[in-house]
């Protein structure tokens, strides 16, 4: 990075990712702040703009992230910022700039159609139905003991039969929050409030009949590790939490679909949850007395 960037109010950023080794990284405003032992300007509480991945010298702090081997991904202003490590290619130099991947907004609404939900659930029966025969019909052998070509085969039809798998594991996670709910608080309908903030996150936020008002996070990723979080995961996590506790809902839930994560919550991290209720999906629709406590 030429010195003049490097000499800069956001050098110390720039040695903070440096240090990083995960590929993915969450940093509050106030943690970049802190950082840098000063304040962002306005137009950085503002403007996607000034998150931009190009070099210039209009937008010097760009170079902290790009040198340091980020991009900026997404931004939730006066949030936090989801800094991504890319490779060399990506950050390929041109006249002082740098090729940009055009950054499209990552929060939508699950679609609410009947339509669309039918369709969902018999796709996914397809699969289970046509994943039962497939062992069926080969019941009889013994996978292990075949040979390397065999075994390729037999995955490449496993990925045929269960194309993306984990579409279908975060649409029945949603569909088992949505239950949850619905029988708790006797809402009408959810489906519209929930809005997917990335691959394995979903947001919602809404007002009960009695008034109070209720705001939950969905995560469906499972740990990296089988007893605690990688220190990205472990990031995200406590900002999942900043998020839910400056929001002015009475009702907070932090909803999990792996038993895993659940248990590493509970032993680890279950001080930093606060007033937020930890639920594990589906279990807690079982539960009688977590339906009607």
């Amino acid at each position: 990075m030429a010195g003049y960037t490097l000499q800069g109010k956001y050098f110390p950023l720039y040695e903070y990712l440096l240090k990083q080794k995960e590929r993915h990284i969450v940093l509050t405003f106030e943690e970049i702040e802190e950082i840098l032992h000063a304040k962002l300007p306005k137009s950085a509480y503002k403007y996607q703009a000034w998150w931009g991945n190009t070099r210039s010298g209009t937008y010097v702090q760009a170079a902290a992230w790009i040198e340091a081997g980020f991009r900026v991904d997404l931004v939730q202003f006066g949030r936090c910022v989801e800094f991504v490590k890319v490779s060399k290619e990506i950050l390929t130099k041109k006249k002082n700039k740098v090729m940009r991947e055009a950054l499209t907004p990552k929060t939508t609404p699950v679609e609410d159609t009947t339509f669309t939900e039918m369709e969902s659930f018999h796709r996914i029966t397809q699969k289970m139905d046509a994943a039962q025969q497939f062992f069926k019909n080969n019941s009889y052998r013994h996978f292990s003991e075949e040979s390397l070509v065999s075994q390729f085969e037999v995955f490449c039809q496993w990925r045929r039969l269960f194309g993306k798998i984990e579409q279908d594991v975060n649409y029945l996670a949603t569909q088992l929050m949505q239950a949850f709910l619905l029988e708790k608080y006797h809402l009408e309908s959810i489906h519209s409030h929930i809005k997917q903030q990335d691959e394995y996150t979903f947001i919602f936020e809404e007002q009960a009949s009695t008034g109070e008002k209720i705001a939950a996070i969905l995560k469906t990723t499972p740990p990296a590790l089988s007893s605690d979080f990688a220190p990205s995961q472990r990031s995200i996590f406590l900002q999942d939490c900043r998020l839910l506790s400056r929001t002015n809902a009475t009702i907070q839930y932090y909803f999990v679909s792996d038993a895993c994560t659940f248990n590493i919550i509970e032993k680890k991290y279950k001080q930093y949850l606060g007033t937020i209720q930890l639920i594990l999906l589906p279990k807690a629709i079982a539960d009688q007395h977590s339906l009607h406590a």
